[in-house]
């Protein structure tokens, strides 16, 4: 979905250089019918479920979400802070930036991060991609000249977030898709099995104000390496989607533990004037 989450692996260490909130049958170049809102959403993050023996065992986060229009595309970025305590004790904390552009017609993509941890040092890079009917190519600040190949039918996040609503609406429940987030190049690119939920009429919370609809669909979204054998995807998130793409709730799921984030506070943002 366009804004959605995406650590990459389920590691501590490895929860880095990716956007939290940011993902998402069109061909390349077709015009989304989806209705998404712009807008800026605020999440706290709390630990859902840990096992005994996982390295992580309590979590406490914010998330600022942005996802705004311009007169070619849509802009995002995502400011987050994660604090991680492990079984002895000790205690991890990840600051990270994450910006991306993506073309309306879902054929370029480019984005920027910044990240900094305890125990990683600072990251700045940027990257930028794009695909058409028969190939498409990604390029990283952080890599050589090479750039990384992609599926002709790769996602990008705005498109995969308006196939999800449109299938949703058109009552699918499946939508496999490879999406390029933008990340470490070996994180970029991720192979996803979407299934979506019938719709739940479900009041929305005051603090959704103009943004409020009366449900949602809850949808799931199974991340793996292009390349994985195996059955286990790297991380599955759940969302709580409204037909305005605003996520009421999502919860991200490591296997042995998850991150559950709850949207606290919703903001308008003004769409540009464009002629």
């Amino acid at each position: 979905m366009a804004h959605f989450s995406h650590i990459s692996v389920p590691t501590l260490m490895k929860l880095t250089s990716a956007p939290l909130l940011a993902i998402a049958l069109m061909p390349v170049g077709a015009a989304f019918s989806a209705t998404v809102t712009p807008h800026r959403a605020f999440y706290e993050m709390q630990l859902g479920n840990a096992d005994r023996n996982s390295t992580v065992q309590a979590v406490t986060g914010r998330s600022a979400f942005t996802l705004g229009r311009d007169c070619s595309g849509w802009r995002s970025n995502e400011d987050y802070i994660i604090e991680f305590e492990g079984k002895e004790g000790d205690t991890n904390r990840i600051i990270s930036r994450f910006e991306s552009w993506e073309s309306d017609a879902g054929d370029m993509y480019s984005f920027e991060i910044s990240e900094q941890s305890s125990f990683q040092a600072k990251k700045d890079f940027n990257g930028y991609a794009n695909v058409t009917s028969e190939a498409g190519n990604a390029y990283f600040s952080v890599a050589d000249n090479s750039p990384m190949k992609l599926p002709a039918d790769t996602y990008f996040p705005m498109r995969h977030l308006n196939a999800i609503i449109d299938g949703a609406e058109q009552g699918k429940t499946i939508l496999a898709a490879s999406v390029f987030t933008g990340a470490d190049p070996d994180d970029a690119l991720l192979a996803t099995n979407t299934v979506i939920g019938s719709w739940k009429i479900e009041a929305p919370a005051a603090r959704l104000g103009e943004f409020g609809r009366k449900g949602y669909w809850p949808v799931q979204t199974a991340y793996f390496k292009p390349a994985a054998k195996a059955a286990e995807p790297e991380y599955e998130i759940n969302y709580s989607m409204q037909s305005n793409g605003v996520v009421r709730r999502y919860v991200i799921d490591y296997g042995d533990f998850t991150i559950i984030a709850e949207l606290m506070k919703l903001e308008p943002l003004t769409e540009p004037n464009c002629p």
